[in-house]
């Protein structure tokens, strides 16, 4: 019973993590005064691009690299649009 709620704890925070830095990020959006409905978005934008760039350099660090400099990019894109 203790593993049980041990793993149903570990998974409950390891998947509210990304959520609740999402949401830090669209607090402080909205709080500059940008309402960014699309952080979900942001966040499988930078996904993917950091799988691709992983996948095509051969290095997780790069790829991360990749994937925060794509979402970056796209933010900045939806800031200009505003």
């Amino acid at each position: 019973m203790e593993s049980l709620l041990r793993a149903l704890i570990e998974a409950t925070l390891r998947g509210a993590t990304p959520l609740t830095l999402a949401a830090m990020g669209g607090l402080v959006c909205e709080r500059s005064g940008v309402i960014n409905i699309g952080l979900e978005g942001l966040m499988l934008f930078g996904a993917f691009f950091a799988a691709l760039g992983s996948d095509r350099t051969g290095s997780p660090v790069l790829g991360l690299l990749t994937g925060v400099l794509a979402a970056v990019a796209l933010s900045a894109l939806h800031a200009l649009n505003t």
